[in-house]
């Protein structure tokens, strides 16, 4: 992807000269316009859909311009370089939405175009005139883009196509394989916009699409589906998801035979995007649960289980009115969120709580390394009570999530005012209507995501602390900092005693009170600083990052060594013996994820072989349940074994379509870094 995108860069540089001067928005537009009038395209031979570019099909003329405006540097770059050393990170996060694909199939892009005009007709300010304009503008640039699509159609005498693609997405769609086009289309080009294709769903795809494949059938929609889920391969990442059912406003289910026909062909295919987001609610019919739960499906790590009513109630919370909450859909990874109506910051920041413990427990200072900046907490290093303890950790990461958001939200101004975004704005609601921009109030709903690393980690570290020095006063807290300063070096009977505590994952109601009272803690903690736009939302999502940051602290309390990663989102570490996947469940579930509406997953592997009769299968869909019923928010199973993975890693050639859910989204096993193949073989020995 590097070429293509200093190809869209090339382009952008070479328009960039005639539109400098012009308002942000229009400057923004026609540079898209730009980039999709010179981007070079083509059409494989056998394809059905139009849509693919780049590279493969052409070069572009290199340019001596300065490249054109992009996203501009984060604040405070000094200082964040110097936090970034323990995994605290804060910024804009482009891309990771999900637009209004149901308003395109039933008006097309120049009707929305020419709402966006009849705004302006009683507005007098020029700065929502110009924003609604380049609105306009941008989604004519994408009409155009589909019409160069007809016009190389009809010069390789693809009849049918070069139709769809004069009449999709400017007109309504018609058909099935009308749908499937414009769909295309309007996906690949929010990408080319924000620059980045990270974490760009589809939505309620089995909804929205649901009258086209009724008209034409399964026959006839199959080659099509088929064909947008190979773009979907091509380009972006495998972070895209598509949603499996869910109820409407009076709890009926709304798996359809869509729904039935998206999970046959994505298990045709075994290939990683999209993720199927199976959404389980107390009416969904016994035989489609049977089919989601599947060995041959699970083995490719689909789908990803949602609880309808847990994650309606997070967003409940949040404060989405019931009027909207049918509308929901799963994002990208692990995302709650309003399709068509919101942005998702989903990376705002991330507080990585192995700091906070540290300087807690060294005098207000970290183990290793000195802090670039000064924190108001006063230095403690003597503590009378465990309490006193949970506190002074509670207050450097109150600081810590008050710099990710103050940063986050400087950072999301500047991105309003240098770089918005007219064509993903003129497909979020009610952008258009307001003249804003979708950083700059314009969509009704604005989340960042502040993620909470290691949480886990710092609750079994905080339960060492209180067992064997407050409880058992078998050690000092002197004694106990520096064996993890020296990695536990001459201390194997401390290390011993450490890993065997209890821990997350176990179900012990005591580790698992004082995990629930941090996640409580960090929720009020976000919560009590968000202004009211962006709203900032909790979360532990780590995606894959517990192995980095991991990699950047010496050993902790809870038994981990020095540079080993972190837990992975709401599970537990893999210190100590395997975890059956009940206590597993237990500990996730105790945590208050319905107060993490940003969302929440939970890892589990199992041997799908297992699942095959259909009393076990209906067993783990029990489980799955009673999760759910709990309050668990996702369940994402790896349907694979260790050995499985381990012979990957031995014979990679032989393993080349072996795909694995990893942090959210599946992908092929062997395409991964060594470091990354080792850690994911051993959780999956333990279970996660």
């Amino acid at each position: 992807m590097a070429d293509l995108w200093q190809q869209v860069r090339t382009l952008r540089a070479q328009a960039y000269p005639d539109v400098a001067e012009q308002p942000a928005p229009l400057r923004e537009a026609r540079l898209l316009h730009a980039a999709l009038a010179g981007i070079p395209i083509g059409i494989p031979e056998g394809d059905l859909l139009a849509g693919d570019f780049g590279p493969v099909f052409g070069e572009v003329e290199p340019t001596a311009l300065p490249p054109a405006p992009a996203m501009p540097p984060a604040p405070d770059g000094p200082l964040w370089q110097g936090v970034d050393r323990w995994y605290i990170r804060a910024g804009y996060t482009p891309a990771h939405t999900t637009v209004d694909y149901a308003q395109v199939l039933e008006k097309g892009l120049a009707a929305i175009a020419a709402e966006a005009r009849a705004w302006n007709a009683g507005d007098s300010d020029p700065d929502r005139k110009a924003c609604r304009e380049a609105m306009a503008l941008a989604l004519e640039s994408v009409i155009a883009w589909a019409e160069r699509f007809a016009e190389l159609a009809e010069h390789q005498g693809l009849s049918a196509i070069a139709a769809r693609c004069r009449r999709v997405p400017r007109e309504p769609a018609r058909d099935f394989a009308d749908a499937m086009q414009a769909i295309w289309f309007i996906h690949a080009a929010v990408g080319l916009s924000e620059l980045c294709q990270s974490s760009l769903s589809l939505g309620r795809l089995d909804q929205y699409a649901y009258p086209f494949f009724l008209a034409d059938g399964p026959e006839s929609a199959r080659p099509f589906l088929a064909a947008l889920f190979a773009k979907l391969n091509r380009y972006g990442d495998a972070a895209c998801a598509v949603n499996l059912g869910g109820t409407d406003a009076v709890g009926r289910s709304l798996y359809n035979e869509l729904s039935r026909f998206i999970v046959d062909v994505a298990e045709e295919r075994r290939a990683p995007a999209p993720i199927l987001a199976a959404r389980i609610d107390d009416r969904l019919p016994a035989t489609d649960f049977d089919r989601l739960t599947e060995p041959g499906l699970l083995r490719l790590s689909q789908p990803t289980f949602y609880g309808e009513e847990p994650c309606r109630e997070a967003l409940r919370r949040r404060g989405v009115p019931e009027t909207d909450l049918p509308a929901w859909c799963a994002n990208s990874c692990m995302g709650l969120m309003m399709p068509g109506a919101e942005i998702a910051d989903m990376w705002a920041g991330v507080v990585t709580w192995l700091l906070p413990l540290e300087l807690a427990l060294n005098a207000g200072k970290p183990f290793l390394g000195e802090l670039p900046l000064a924190l108001t907490t006063p230095a403690r290093q003597d503590y009378a009570s465990f309490a006193d303890l949970v506190e002074q950790v509670l207050a450097y990461v109150d600081e810590f999530v008050a710099l990710c958001i103050d940063r986050n939200r400087r950072h999301t101004e500047r991105v309003a005012a240098e770089f918005p975004n007219p064509y993903l704005s003129a497909l979020l609601a009610p952008c258009a209507e307001r003249g804003r921009d979708r950083a700059d109030g314009g969509a009704r709903y604005h989340a960042g995501t502040i993620e909470g690393f290691g949480l886990v980690n710092v609750a079994d570290a905080l339960h060492t602390i209180r067992s064997l020095h407050f409880e058992q006063n078998r050690y000092s807290l002197a004694e106990l900092v520096a064996a993890v300063q020296t990695d536990f070096a001459d201390q194997p009977e401390l290390l011993a005693a450490i890993r065997a505590l209890p821990k997350v994952g176990d179900g012990d109601p005591a580790v698992d009170a004082l995990a629930r009272e941090l996640a409580d803690r960090f929720a009020a903690s976000v919560r009590r600083q968000s202004p009211e736009r962006p709203q900032y939302l909790p979360s532990f999502h780590t995606l894959n990052g517990h192995i980095p940051a991991g990699s950047r602290y010496g050993a902790s309390l809870d038994g981990r060594r020095a540079g080993a990663p972190l837990a992975k989102n709401a599970g537990p570490t893999l210190l100590g013996l395997p975890h059956a996947h009940t206590s597993v469940m237990q500990s996730a579930a105790a945590l208050p994820q319905r107060d993490f509406a940003a969302g929440q997953a939970l890892d589990l592997s199992l041997d799908a072989e297992g699942l095959r009769p259909l009393p076990a299968r209906r067993a783990f869909q029990a489980l799955l349940r009673t999760y759910f019923a709990q309050g668990g928010l996702q369940v994402q199973v790896n349907g694979l074994t260790a050995a499985d993975l381990r012979a990957a890693i031995a014979h990679p050639e032989a393993h080349a379509d072996l795909l694995v859910r990893l942090g959210g989204y599946s992908t092929r096993f062997v395409t991964l870094s060594p470091a990354v193949q080792r850690e994911m073989a051993e959780r999956f020995e333990v279970g996660l």
